[in-house]
């Protein structure tokens, strides 16, 4: 079941950004099995590096407002492009954030790498086309940083300007009193 996940998940994410790259794909592994709770400090901290990064980004009316990036917690990346379009609150964008990022995932490091081992596999086959011990030397170094938070790479920031917050979906709804859809 984990497996047609994940291997969903990476599908999705080559049909809507062919030109990722690894570190890519195990940035969005990485964010769907452990959400957000690596990236807050204060609410007031995310609140400020929210609105930072709104006043330095373009709307965009024609992008999807959230991606599904689930594989066991339902959780969703909130494209702040969108959000931005559409004036939705800072405050509520940071407090679903905020409040997402509470929630321990208790996946440990073992099975991250399991997942991470599979999702190896699947990156070798077609569409991807990973060589094998590019893979394996990747999964090696990352393993041994202890599964490192990393950015996306400069090729994926460049042709897609990831501007995000990882949320809970629930989290999400419960949130916005008006329910927003994936348009």
């Amino acid at each position: 079941m984990i497996e047609k996940k994940i291997h969903n998940l990476l599908a999705n994410e080559f049909t809507s950004f062919p030109n990722s790259e690894l570190q890519d794909y195990y940035k969005l592994l990485f964010q769907a099995v452990y959400g957000a709770e690596h990236m807050i400090t204060t609410y007031n901290d995310c609140l400020k590096a929210l609105e930072n990064e709104m006043s330095q980004i373009e709307a965009d009316i024609n992008c999807p407002l959230y991606s599904d990036i689930t594989l066991s917690l339902p959780l969703i990346r909130v494209n702040l492009l969108k959000c931005k379009a559409e004036n939705i609150d800072h405050h509520k964008i940071s407090q679903a954030f905020f409040d997402g990022a509470k929630i321990d995932s208790k996946i440990p490091a073992t099975k991250f790498e399991t997942y991470l081992n599979f999702a190896a596999k699947e990156l070798k086959k077609q569409p991807f086309n990973f060589n094998e011990q590019y893979l394996e030397e990747f999964i090696k170094n990352v393993k041994k940083l202890d599964f490192p938070t990393v950015h996306h790479s400069e090729t994926y920031k460049k042709n897609y300007k990831p501007h995000y917050r990882v949320i809970p979906f629930q989290i999400w709804e419960k949130q916005f009193s008006k329910n927003f859809h994936n348009v």
